[in-house]
């Protein structure tokens, strides 16, 4: 890829509600070209990132953020000794073969009372059944749920497993139900159905104590 797009751009105001209003040092992996991390940056947070598109790094650095141009997994970071009260990872672990082993790489560098914040598609929601199911076959699209350059189905029971795994514990889980239709019919379940209507889930984490 040449150029930068939207799919790099984007504001994740959502995540960024989970984001502790103290925390001081933020870890965010593959950050695209910075726009969510630079309204942490503009809180006064020293922000840290790990970004694999090479224009899209340049970008974010130059939003004042501290960015590593490589893999998840960049050897870098992991000989420095600093501590991050936060890690994020925004729509990414769906992106990694193993997203497992490359959070138990990362929780070493989590401080003791820091957070882990982990947003990723739903793969419990209604539409996935519809496709597979109904319809016998799923239409790739460039975003969302079907993004083409997914290589893991991720939903909030795994991402939880995944946190038990590497000795991290959910503290707070998050559906993000977009349209209004499926809103209403959220509420109309008193949120029983939350979890099949939700695009994107929001899984928080801490150090098991």
């Amino acid at each position: 890829m040449t150029e930068t797009s939207s799919y790099y751009s984007h504001i994740r105001h959502d995540v960024l509600a989970h984001v502790p209003p103290n925390v001081k040092r933020v870890l965010s992996i593959g950050c695209g070209e910075g726009q969510t991390e630079a309204q942490l940056v503009a809180r006064g947070v020293q922000v840290t990132a790990i970004e694999l598109n090479p224009v899209a790094a340049k970008v974010a650095a130059a939003a004042g953020i501290e960015v590593v141009c490589g893999d998840a997994s960049s050897s870098t970071l992991f000989s420095s000794g600093v501590l991050f009260d936060c890690l994020i990872y925004s729509d990414v672990l769906e992106h990694i073969v193993d997203p497992e082993s490359v959070l138990r790489e990362h929780v070493p560098l989590l401080a003791p009372d820091g957070i882990v914040i982990v947003s990723v598609p739903n793969f419990r929601n209604y539409s996935v059944f519809w496709q597979l199911f109904l319809a016998g076959h799923v239409h790739y699209r460039d975003a969302g749920i079907f993004d083409r350059t997914h290589v893991r189905l991720t939903t909030r029971r795994l991402i939880q497993e995944w946190f038990s795994n590497v000795g991290l514990q959910t503290k707070e889980i998050d559906y993000r139900v977009g349209r209004t239709r499926d809103r209403l019919f959220s509420m109309a379940s008193l949120g029983l159905m939350r979890e099949f209507l939700a695009q994107q889930v929001i899984v928080v984490g801490g150090r098991k104590k």
